[in-house]
């Protein structure tokens, strides 16, 4: 495992546009939350679960802790100052529970990004720098407290503010050729089209890859 980096889920969200608890919906034969930690852990990392204050822990396996949004329903970026202020290393590793299919190579090529003098780290994808998966320096606390205050809720609005590394997106692609790491499941829709992507790989494990490669 490793020991200066933690892995953390952002699985707080209500999931109103999906219809349900997000993280224990099941794509393929594993649920959304479960697809994120063994994302993390198999780059090495022991991981958090970050989770709004009212919400069941999901069923899932190897997490080291659950974090809780301070302020309730202030989306990721509660779930990001949460993480920060329990951070017990300088770096996480901050993805989203509803990004199934993220390449481990993606995380590895994030991972060892220079970063000594950086916020955060950033992979760029099809429509610009992706938030999420991205490295996060325990320094951003004190600009995700002011953005919070200000009562803004976005992470890009965040991460345009702070000293980043922008990895770019031909070197992105070298990791996850079809960009099959920024696919979201966020509505009924998203969900189907994940499903039926994975089922006819299910039965012998492999990766479902290039089947969402138009789907970004």
């Amino acid at each position: 495992m490793n020991h200066d980096m933690i892995g953390a889920v952002l699985a707080g969200g209500r999931g109103h546009r999906i219809g349900g608890d997000k993280p224990s919906l099941e794509v393929g034969d594993k649920t959304l939350v479960r697809y994120a930690v063994d994302a993390l852990r198999s780059v090495g990392l022991e991981v958090a679960l970050v989770l709004r204050p009212d919400q069941p822990a999901p069923l899932t396996a190897h997490t080291i802790a659950t974090v809780r949004d301070e302020i309730q329903d202030a989306g990721p970026l509660a779930g990001l100052q949460a993480l920060l202020r329990w951070l017990p290393v300088e770096w996480a590793v901050v993805i989203a529970c509803d990004q199934p299919f993220l390449a481990p190579p993606l995380l590895r090529g994030l991972l060892a990004q220079p970063r000594h003098s950086v916020d955060v780290v950033l992979p760029e994808g099809p429509n610009g720098p992706e938030p999420l998966p991205g490295l996060y320096r325990r320094t951003c606390l004190p600009d995700v407290d002011a953005a919070l205050a200000r009562g803004e809720r976005s992470l890009r609005e965040l991460v345009a503010r702070l000293r980043s590394r922008q990895v770019p997106l031909e070197l992105v692609r070298g990791w996850d050729p079809d960009l099959v790491s920024f696919v979201n499941v966020n509505t009924p829709d998203d969900l189907e089209r994940a499903r039926a992507s994975v089922a006819p790989f299910v039965a012998d494990g492999r990766y479902p890859g290039r089947a969402l490669g138009d789907r970004r």
